[in-house]
């Protein structure tokens, strides 16, 4: 991480205090107003981020081309007041998320997959979105004595780094930083371990372009070439909420195997477009509940354009 410059420092402090504020405003509330309390956050940071809401309609109405503006621009509130809800929802794990109770909380859909994975004792790759209450998967993990080690992106501020590395080692999850992982991934793969990779953001000139919502997306063929290179499966899946408060649902889906066919472009190619089939699946069953205001789809650069490398 880039050092913090001394106009930095107060910018980011700020921002981490207001954080702690928030989280410690919404505990301190009963779970139905801290819910609402963190809907009302979510709406507001509309109007301090104009030009991602902008971007989060525009990103409906590409994708869902029945839509009209003014129902893009509702389902985008919906997805702001998600992720104030979702903050909060995380910030009352500690109180209602324990093993005695995960039962009452959280349904697992599919956990046979889940069970068929663990029994073989080979290591897996669990993929995901930024799709719901994401964390729900690591504590879960957490709680069924999976040791799942998560990649990640550093936030930029270092206060902010350092509180959410602390509060998820305090709940059994390890991260790694994401530049540089792919060897300690495959160490750890090839030892039998779980990873966990959200493979749903723009992947920059590394990425494949590939199909998501029938336009082009730079992404991340990670999965595919680990699990290429060690044969472990992939299993993809999600974590939603559920009508009613504090429910959740996770959900596995069949999972992926990378067979070397010979060609070894095309077997990462080919898992990769399955395994955005499949999360392209899961947002459209519930687009109130996806990071619709990041900047999915960019313009592929030209040199990708003139050698024929997008799909669309």
């Amino acid at each position: 991480m880039k050092k913090v410059t001394w106009w930095q420092h107060p910018m980011y402090l700020a921002e981490y205090l207001g954080g702690r504020l928030f989280m410690s405003a919404a505990q301190s509330l009963p779970l139905p107003a801290a819910v609402k309390f963190g809907e009302w956050c979510g709406r507001q940071a509309i109007s301090l981020s104009r030009r991602s809401f902008r971007t989060a309609v525009d990103n409906l109405l590409q994708a869902f081309p029945e839509m009209t503006p003014p129902e893009a621009e509702a389902l985008a509130t919906r997805v702001y007041e998600h992720f104030g809800r979702a903050t909060v929802e995380v910030a009352f794990a500690d109180r209602l998320l324990r093993r005695s109770t995960l039962s009452d909380h959280l349904v697992v859909r599919n956990e046979h997959y889940l069970r068929d994975v663990l029994a073989a004792g080979k290591g897996a790759i669990v993929v995901s979105a930024h799709l719901g209450p994401w964390e729900m998967f690591g504590i879960l993990a957490h709680h069924r004595g999976i040791p799942l080690t998560s990649v990640y992106r550093p936030p930029k501020n270092p206060y902010l780094n350092r509180f959410l590395q602390r509060y998820r080692s305090e709940h059994g999850q390890v991260f790694i930083p994401k530049y540089g992982a792919a060897r300690e991934l495959l160490r750890l793969l090839r030892r039998g371990g779980y990873i966990a990779l959200l493979v749903d953001q723009h992947a920059k000139d590394e990425g494949l372009w590939l199909p998501f919502f029938g336009r082009p997306a730079s992404t991340t063929s990670a999965p595919a070439f680990l699990a290429f290179k060690t044969g472990v499966p992939i299993l993809t899946g999600y974590a939603r909420r559920l009508p009613g408060l504090y429910r959740f649902e996770v959900f596995c889906d069949e999972p992926m195997f990378v067979r070397p066919t010979g060609d070894r472009r095309a077997d990462l190619r080919n898992a990769t477009i399955e395994i955005n089939r499949r999360l392209e699946s899961y947002v459209r069953q519930f687009p109130d509940q996806w990071l619709w205001m990041h900047r999915r789809w960019r313009s592929p650069p030209p040199g990708v354009l003139e050698q024929g490398k997008v799909e669309a």
